[in-house]
């Protein structure tokens, strides 16, 4: 095995503690259906449905969390190619003194630095660069997800701009 692989994906006895093992459940492969540009804002009703992948693992002597965000899927880019489809990366470190994940996400020209935390069991990331967005795991367990990439405005209300329902490979 490639040193630089065994070393990222290597793990020793330090683990991130049980009880902040938020991530966990999305450890693995996943296949999402991704809707965004909704019509009037009603999410039964959006412009764009593709096909994407969301791939974790645990990273760095098992005190991380590494992600590949692929879409549209490999499978169906080819036949569903988008200008603006993503294929990133983001990194997520538990942070033993604040109790949260200090992340980074990285695609093309962009970088996106969150802070995650669990907010009345929902998994929130907050941009750091602008705290009323927000991107969350609304549900999460071993076999599907929900996804939201959210804006919460000045009244309270929230705008979803984007989300993702993912079932395990």
């Amino acid at each position: 095995m490639d040193s630089f692989i065994e070393a990222l994906y290597g793990r020793s006895e330090e683990t991130i503690p049980e009880e902040y093992d938020w991530f966990a459940p999305l450890l693995g492969d996943w296949e999402f259906d991704y809707k965004d540009k909704f019509i009037d804002g009603d999410r039964s009703r959006p412009q764009r449905q593709l096909k994407g992948e969301w791939i974790f693992r645990r990273v760095l002597n098992g005190i991380g969390i590494e992600d590949m965000f692929i879409c549209p899927s490999r499978a169906t880019r080819e036949t569903s190619p988008q200008p603006d489809g993503e294929y990133g990366v983001g990194l997520r470190i538990y942070n033993s003194k604040t109790h949260c994940y200090d992340m980074v996400y990285a695609c093309k020209s962009k970088f996106t630095n969150l802070c995650f935390t669990m907010e009345n069991g929902i998994l929130t990331g907050t941009v750091l660069e602008n705290p009323n967005r927000k991107w969350r795991f609304v549900e999460r367990n071993e076999n599907t997800f929900h996804w939201q990439n959210i804006i919460i405005q000045e009244n309270g209300d929230i705008i979803v701009n984007c989300e993702a329902f993912g079932k395990r490979k």
